[in-house]
């Protein structure tokens, strides 16, 4: 009802007609008894699961296609090498920023190393 009020409030009509559509898909805008009822309603829960479950999906798919997962699978594969990914990249970007520090004194003929 929280989310139907912010819409209304900022006059989001897309918003309030999804609402709106969720609601009369939903398990819960089935009323009655019987046994037809409950399978409505049995049917309904299974549509939202699924559903759910292509979200999860989705979201995993977007998670191991980023930059963070690659990094993680690449940290994970030199741990089982026994070694520390990141300590030797920390070392990677010490040794490149030293280059640069005498690249620059080369540069402008003046001590960098403050």
């Amino acid at each position: 009802m929280a989310e139907a009020n912010g819409a209304y409030a900022a006059g989001d009509e897309a918003r309030l007609q999804a609402i709106l559509h969720v609601w009369e898909t939903s398990p819960e805008a089935i009323k009655g008894d019987g046994i037809g009822m409950e399978l409505v309603r049995v049917i309904r829960k299974i549509a939202q699961v699924e559903k759910r479950l292509r979200v999860i999906a989705a979201e995993m798919a977007a998670w191991r296609a980023s930059d963070l997962h690659q990094l993680q699978v690449k940290v994970e594969v030199a741990e089982d090498e026994g070694r520390n990914l990141l300590v030797e990249m920390a070392h990677g970007v010490e040794e490149q920023i030293v280059a640069a520090r005498n690249r620059l004194a080369k540069i402008t003929g003046k001590r960098t190393d403050i």
